[in-house]
Parts: C-alpha cells; sequence; structure tokens
C-alpha cells in the first residue's frame, strides 16, 4: 500500500497566513496543488477555512488572498452590534460566511474528491462536532452539510465572532473551545477508526501538523499582568502540543510531522495590521522547508518529529 498523507491545520484567526505560507512554498516545490498531494485536511477555526479552501481545490495563493480580504471585509468592528449584545462578540458572522461562499459556493462535504475534518463546538450541550464525510464506518450524519455552514462555525470563536447556526446541528463555535484547537489526535481518530478499513493505515501514513506560530510569554513571571500572560499563552499553546503528544503516543508507527514557527511578537488573531508582517514570517520561515523530505515514505519517525 502507498503511504498516504494528511493535513491538519491550527485555530488562530488571522494568523492563518503562517500555514498558508507553508503550504505555498509546497506547491510551488511539489508543482501540484495540496489537494493532489493530501487524502485529508483536517482544520479548527482558521485552520478549517484553509482546510475547507484547499480540499475544494485552492492553491493556497488563492487562499493567501482570502486572508488578505479578511482583513478589510471581515474584521470590522461594529460598536452598535457590540453594545447591544453586550460586549459577547466583536464581529458579526455573515461577512465571514458570505467571503468564504464566494470562494468555495455551496458544494456539501460528500461532494468533496478528498476527506476533510472541520472542528466545532455544540453551545446547547457542549458537544464537540466533528464535520466528515459520510462513509460505512461512520454515523453518516453531517456529510450532506454544506461546507461554507461547517468552516463558519469552526471559525466563531467566542468573544471575536458571534455563534453561527449550523442547520440540523444547532448553534455552534469555534471547534478550539476545548481540546481541538490542534486538530491532529481527532483527525487521527477519523481516519484510523471511522474510516473505511484500509482507508488509512498508522504505518503507511504521513501527518503534517501546522501551527499558526508559536506566542512567546515571561520566561518567569513577576508580576500580575506577567502572570496573566503567562497563564493565557500556556491555555493556549500546551493543548496543542498535547494533542501531538497523543498522536505520537497512540500512533507511534504513524511519520508525525508538527511545523509551528515562533512569532516575532504576540499577534491576536484579529491583529489585522500584522498581515504584512506575518507574510514575511510566514515566507522566511516556508523557505527553509524541504516538503519532499517530509513527505518521503522512508524517512524515519525520529528524524520528522519537530516539537513546539
Amino acid at each position: 500500500m502507498s503511504k498516504r498523507a494528511m493535513l491538519t491545520i491550527d485555530g488562530g484567526g488571522i494568523r492563518g497566513i503562517i500555514p498558508l505560507c507553508a503550504i505555498i512554498e509546497l506547491e510551488k516545490q511539489l508543482g501540484k496543488p495540496a489537494r493532489e498531494v493530501f487524502s485529508l485536511f483536517a482544520g479548527t477555526s482558521t485552520g478549517a477555512i484553509i482546510s475547507g479552501g484547499l480540499a475544494c481545490g485552492l492553491s493556497a495563493e488563492k487562499m493567501l488572498g482570502l486572508y488578505q480580504s479578511l482583513a478589510s471585509e471581515v474584521f470590522r468592528f461594529d460598536m452598535l452590534s457590540f453594545a447591544l449584545d453586550l460586549g459577547s462578540f466583536r464581529y458579526r458572522n455573515k461577512p465571514l460566511a458570505d467571503l468564504v461562499h464566494r470562494y468555495i459556493g455551496d458544494v456539501t462535504l460528500n461532494e468533496l474528491p478528498v476527506d476533510i475534518m472541520v472542528s466545532a463546538t455544540r453551545i446547547a450541550d457542549g458537544k464537540p462536532w466533528y464535520f466528515v464525510r459520510d462513509n460505512p464506518a461512520n454515523a453518516g450524519t453531517t456529510g450532506k452539510l454544506r461546507l461554507v455552514d461547517c468552516v463558519t462555525a469552526s471559525a466563531a470563536a467566542p468573544t471575536y465572532f458571534e455563534p453561527y447556526d449550523v442547520p440540523g446541528i444547532g448553534v455552534c463555535v469555534d471547534g478550539g473551545v476545548g481540546i481541538a484547537g490542534n486538530p491532529i489526535y481527532q483527525a487521527c481518530v477519523e481516519a484510523f477508526y471511522y474510516s473505511p478499513a484500509g482507508a488509512y493505515v498508522p504505518g503507511d501514513t504521513a501527518i503534517v501538523s501546522l501551527g499558526t506560530g508559536l506566542m512567546s510569554s515571561p520566561a518567569m513571571p513577576h508580576n500580575l499582568i506577567d502572570w496573566v500572560t503567562w497563564v493565557v499563552g500556556e491555555f493556549q499553546e500546551i493543548p496543542a502540543s498535547q494533542q501531538t503528544e497523543l498522536v505520537l503516543r497512540h500512533f507511534a508507527t504513524t511519520a508525525t510531522t508538527r511545523i509551528n514557527p515562533p512569532l516575532p511578537y504576540n499577534i491576536a488573531m484579529d491583529d489585522i495590521a500584522a498581515v504584512n508582517e506575518l507574510i514575511r514570517v510566514g515566507k522566511e520561515y516556508a523557505s527553509t522547508l524541504d516538503w519532499n523530505a517530509i513527505l518521503a515514505e522512508k524517512m524515519t519517525l525520529k528524524a520528522k518529529v519537530k516539537r513546539d
């Protein structure tokens, strides 16, 4: 059996530019779109948007154009709405859904030619949802959903975007609420346990996990502000690292690569002023990647693992 490749992408708002730059470099080096390299895309929040676009056959370069549009069309603070909703969120979800729709249309998950997993959390009961194509090995409950609804719900980060109502599922928020900010482990569970027998085998699968940049925190907190910064940073980074560790322990024969470069400074998920800096950092780091080596079938697991 030939080795199959999976790509997972973390949440992080506008910092999705970082993994996009890595994928742009992949498509340049391999001379083909990401959809012809990876058979499964998994994403949370901004990673869900990128995964959805790539699964639809969009180039990473075109997806970067979408992210540049995010700055001007989506991250627009509406003071009136903010006040009327008692500060529950900063941005409406309709501009985001409309922008994503322009790029991917009304395609359903079942209509995609590759596998996909998009994570979200239902508000009513806190249940995590993993939107995937229907197949004989899973419950067959989400494949008929529109991709645009799934990725918009996944990107509805609390306090940033208003929750999003997914038809037939309910009102949902960002899949990163909980443990799926880095969806690598959930993607492995879907691939290895809820796909038709033999579709994905750990020893014959390569997984690339892309982060949206490592945030920095004080090396030794000395005051209340330092401690708050440290705690918030660790709440964001530790779950992401743990998901990769779970894959390394539970699926030890799977070739796993984690790529997550450090940020030059802490960049908020809606910091549209940082777009050019994110592109600079992303492209600079992407130029150091050898995608042929990363995806090589005979490369050892030890050599491929890059911890956060």
